[in-house]
């Protein structure tokens, strides 16, 4: 079954096309990485594909209800801030909301999620602490915590990996390729191409609105890409430990 279909997807700012005409399929099993560089279009096509921006196209998402798309996708936007001095697990919890129709009270299954996603995240001795007394980078722990919580068939992520320092940026990326390995859908915008060839079993290299490289990691990291797409050279190796990929220094 198709997890995520995107159809000659396309989104203007003025006359200049921001996403322009992206289609691909996204099957469930995928830890996708959305990759590319800043103003390449990434941000405006999770949009798009969630229905929160004006677009051409179809997106599989986007026909949802509201209700229906927030059982099926989780999502994280690059920009977060927590403005209510809310404990921790009260933050975490609103990623049950979908799942609480009728104004239902939280249950057993919810309380069970809610643990889960704290001890992934190592958020258990701060559950009960307000979230806003926290560092940045547990605050953006506290976010990937209530999105895991929601557990949804399909989870999307821009730059959730960005201030967290290197254990945890490792320890989400390694959750989220579990998550996949399990049958659901990741599709995470990343920076950190790193992680990315080690963590995602499929790459998308976005510029100027479009998806110009599409495939598993040493297809689309190569040094014809990352010279043309970002401007700088690469030491790229395949070890005993797996694809390696580590910027070297501005090539142009």
């Amino acid at each position: 079954m198709t997890a995520l279909t995107l159809s000659h997807l396309i989104v203007h700012r003025g006359v200049c096309p921001v996403v322009d005409d992206v289609s691909l399929t996204i099957a469930p099993g995928e830890s996708v990485g959305l990759i590319g560089p800043n103003g390449a279009g990434k941000t405006t096509l999770f949009r798009a594909i969630l229905g929160l921006q004006a677009r051409q196209g179809e997106s599989s998402l986007a026909k949802l209800s509201a209700r229906e798309r927030a059982k099926t996708a989780a999502w994280m936007p690059q920009t977060r801030e927590i403005a209510w001095p809310v404990a921790v697990e009260t933050l975490v919890m609103l990623g049950r909301i979908p799942h609480l129709a009728g104004g239902r009270r939280p249950g057993a299954e919810d309380h069970a999620a809610v643990s889960r996603a704290l001890s992934v995240m190592d958020l258990h001795g701060f559950k009960d602490r307000p979230a806003t007394e926290l560092s940045g980078g547990e605050q953006t722990r506290v976010l990937i915590a209530r999105l895991l919580a929601q557990e949804t068939p399909i989870i999307l992520a821009d730059e959730p990996i960005a201030g967290l320092d290197p254990a945890h940026q490792i320890t989400t990326m390694q959750k989220f390729a579990s998550i996949a390995a399990s049958g659901k859908t990741v599709l995470t915008a990343l920076h950190d191409l790193g992680l990315a060839a080690r963590y995602c079993s499929r790459l998308l290299l976005m510029d100027k609105g479009r998806i110009i490289a599409d495939g598993p990691p040493k297809d689309v990291l190569t040094v014809a890409n990352m010279r043309e797409v970002f401007g700088i050279s690469a030491h790229i190796a395949q070890t005993e430990d797996g694809f390696l990929f580590l910027p070297l220094e501005v090539a142009r």
